[in-house]
């Protein structure tokens, strides 16, 4: 449940959500650019852990980022994947959650599956969101309540309800994986990967896939941005036992991810919840 110290008051905050929206817009853009100033280079790169690599890209979007937006939000709280994190946090009503370049492999490997996200989190829920896949060409934008677009085109989800028609968003060896799922897929359905999870769930928010599964956990900067995209466009986001998710919690964490069309929630629920539980048997 919430960890916040109180909900947010619009009415003693100096910024609306129109001065938002135009922030993280001009900010996400050029992001973008920073970004891309460093692609198809010799980018100097490390692993901060074993297999998670990170870029000189990486950080310089980060500063960037932080930089301009809490220099123009004073008040606001910050959470990226590349800054250390910080129980202030959790006292701020509204919080930018950013991943400066969610799918640094891509990036890293000339790839055009990455992006930069950005979202703004009041109490607890995304109410402004952008992603942009600069090589793609691709720039995604919601604000609660007023719908979702890409490079300014409002934008839907499919509406296909036949999983063995289904486009899913995903590593097409792993749903082909008994161990992993006692409920098998049907043969049928087309599997796509991306490195990006935010670009995975808004290819669904514009109609280009139906559904995206992944039972690895995602941070609050892998999907927050995306979560928006998602519902504003008709689609539905959940984690693997069928809750929202609420970001701004003191661990910023999801166990498993379900991105959707509506009609597939079903058919897609009734392979994710027997796979949940054989994990659960198989670690207790």
């Amino acid at each position: 449940m919430s960890t916040s110290s109180e909900l947010f008051d619009e009415d003693t905050c100096p910024w609306d959500r129109t001065d938002d929206a135009k922030l993280i817009r001009s900010v996400t853009e050029e992001a973008g650019r920073i970004a891309l100033s460093y692609f198809s280079r010799d980018c100097h790169a490390w692993d901060k852990s074993p297999n998670n690599p990170v870029s000189e890209a990486d950080m310089a979007v980060d500063e960037f980022l932080r930089t301009t937006l809490m220099q123009n939000r004073t008040g606001y709280g910050w959470l990226s994947e590349e800054t250390e994190d910080h129980p202030e946090r959790l006292r701020c009503g509204r919080l930018w959650v950013v991943d400066p370049i969610d799918g640094t492999r891509a990036f890293l490997r000339n790839g055009d599956d990455w992006g930069i996200s950005v979202a703004l989190v009041q109490d607890q829920k995304p109410i402004l969101a952008a992603f942009y896949a600069p090589v793609k060409d691709a720039f995604y934008f919601a604000e609660e309540g007023r719908g979702a677009t890409k490079n300014g085109m409002n934008i839907g989800v499919s509406g296909q309800s036949d999983l063995t028609k289904a486009r899913m968003m995903g590593d097409p060896c792993a749903f082909k994986s008994e161990k992993i799922w006692p409920e098998p897929w049907p043969k049928s359905m087309h599997t796509e990967q991306a490195n990006s999870i935010a670009l995975r769930i808004c290819q669904i928010a514009d109609g280009q896939f139906d559904c995206c599964v992944t039972l690895r956990p995602k941070n609050d900067w892998d999907v927050a941005a995306a979560d928006l995209i998602l519902s504003e466009a008709g689609g539905q986001l959940t984690t693997g036992t069928g809750k929202g998710l609420l970001f701004n919690r003191k661990k910023p964490l999801h166990d498993h991810i379900v991105a959707s069309t509506p009609g597939l929630r079903g058919a897609i629920m009734e392979r994710v919840e027997p796979a949940l539980a054989a994990w659960r048997h198989v670690a207790a």
